[in-house]
């Protein structure tokens, strides 16, 4: 006769309790992320980001000149590797990287936040601008800034690759109106 101690006499009766727990749990944990994977259009997801994270937000004139075009440097594609783990990496377009230079006071994280409510307010149709890069009329565009050199790289991404490729013509269509001299290499 096999000998059970009482730790996993418990275990054997609550391992099915336990699993279902761990799943409950990590359910509750993937449906409260700030990407809000429910919304069903490019309208709700900027619903949600403006209802959640746009209080007190407000576009600075450091802000407007990159919003507007004014500060940018370069636009240039945005490619993320498909499979990191081959050896022979294909890379597939994911939108732009737009690279503003550094404005006193400025942090990456708050830059992040005024492009991400200025992206939804204008998918909301409340600020519109043509060939806007940093949003999408009908699809969720995913913005994310980080420090540069001197200054910042604006990613601006989307899953799908023709929305990708709207992003990127949008932003070189946007730059070469405003007339400053960039590179979109």
């Amino acid at each position: 006769m096999k000998h059970l101690s009482r730790y996993s006499k418990v275990s054997q009766s609550g391992g099915v309790a336990v699993a279902f727990a761990v799943v409950a749990v990590t359910a509750a944990a993937c449906g409260s992320s700030d990407t809000n994977q429910q919304a069903k259009t490019a309208a709700d997801h900027a619903s949600y980001v403006e209802n959640t994270r746009c209080a007190g937000v407000e576009e600075s004139r450091e802000a407007d000149a990159i919003i507007s075009g004014q500060s940018v440097s370069a636009v240039r594609p945005l490619y993320v590797a498909m499979d990191p783990s081959k050896s022979d990496v294909a890379e597939q377009l994911h939108g732009a990287t737009v690279l503003v230079p550094a404005q006193p006071g400025m942090t990456a994280e708050w830059l992040n936040r005024v492009l991400e409510c200025h992206s939804a307010q204008a998918t909301l149709g409340q600020s519109q601008a043509p060939n806007d890069p940093f949003y999408l009329p009908d699809a969720v565009v995913d913005i994310t800034v980080k420090p540069a050199k001197d200054g910042f790289a604006i990613n601006v991404s989307t899953e799908r690759t023709h929305d990708a490729q709207r992003v990127l013509d949008r932003a070189n269509a946007w730059v070469q109106a405003r007339g400053p001299a960039v590179s979109s290499r």
